[in-house]
């Protein structure tokens, strides 16, 4: 039997309860990884032998320490970190407080520090170790209502590059651009929409590829990184957004 890409590798991944983060720690397990999955959630849905779920809130980085830790413990060892975990929200500048403000940099861009902090140790100790983050197409291409996700995502990035550049050339770090992606959450907008059929075409106009990204599409692209493939990339954006980043 041939042995999967991730084979022998320990991952921990973050937003691992549903959505992209459950659909990449599915894929890494699938591909022969041990997976420590994080969520805020009780319990991920996913079942699967090499698979151990913590809950967690990665915004505080002291629970972020301690799952990181557990993770380590769990399987001996780190090898990838994936911060997948994250919040969306609408809001313009007269509409947004500075508390939903400061929520959503906590959350999508602290969390993401606390992660990769905490991870810093025992991803030192690993031969080719890499960091991938979730961050969005919309860090690059603002859009309206989204005065604190946009930034938030954009500063995923930066924070990207600079650990990039800090932690060459033993560990790598690269972010991925989802555009919008048919998760449950997605489902559930189209569900209360007057016209769902409408709405979903509407937005999958957005994309030259005229369709919405799925789960897998995101996990794909996650394993690229993650593995020996991308051995010669860090500090790089990886738009699977369908293009909208043209």
């Amino acid at each position: 039997m041939a042995k999967g890409r991730l084979e022998g590798k320990i991952a921990f991944v973050t937003g691992a309860s549903s959505g992209i983060g459950e659909a990449i720690a599915s894929r890494f397990c699938e591909e022969g990884a041990s997976v420590v999955g994080c969520g805020r959630r009780e319990r991920a849905s996913l079942v699967h032998g090499q698979f151990f779920y913590i809950k967690a809130d990665i915004s505080i980085s002291e629970e972020a320490t301690e799952a990181v830790k557990a993770a380590n413990a769990r399987f001996g060892g780190l090898d990838i970190v994936v911060n997948s975990a994250g919040i969306t929200g609408e809001g313009r500048l007269e509409t947004t407080d500075s508390d939903a403000f400061g929520k959503m940099f906590q959350i999508n861009v602290g969390g993401t520090f606390n992660v990769c902090k905490a991870s810093l140790q025992f991803l030192q100790k690993s031969p080719g170790a890499s960091i991938i983050n979730i961050a969005s197409d919309l860090g690059i291409k603002a859009i309206p209502d989204r005065i604190a996700y946009c930034p938030s995502k954009a500063a995923v990035i930066m924070l990207t590059r600079c650990i990039a550049l800090e932690l060459a050339p033993r560990i790598r770090a690269n972010c991925i651009l989802p555009g919008l992606v048919d998760t449950p959450m997605i489902q559930h907008r189209f569900e209360e929409a007057k016209d769902s059929a409408a709405l979903r075409t509407f937005m999958a106009n957005l994309y030259p590829l005229k369709r919405l990204g799925s789960v897998e599409d995101m996990a794909s692209a996650a394993l690229f990184l993650a593995s020996d493939e991308s051995a010669f990339m860090t500090g790089t954006e990886l738009a699977v957004c369908g293009g909208r980043q043209i």
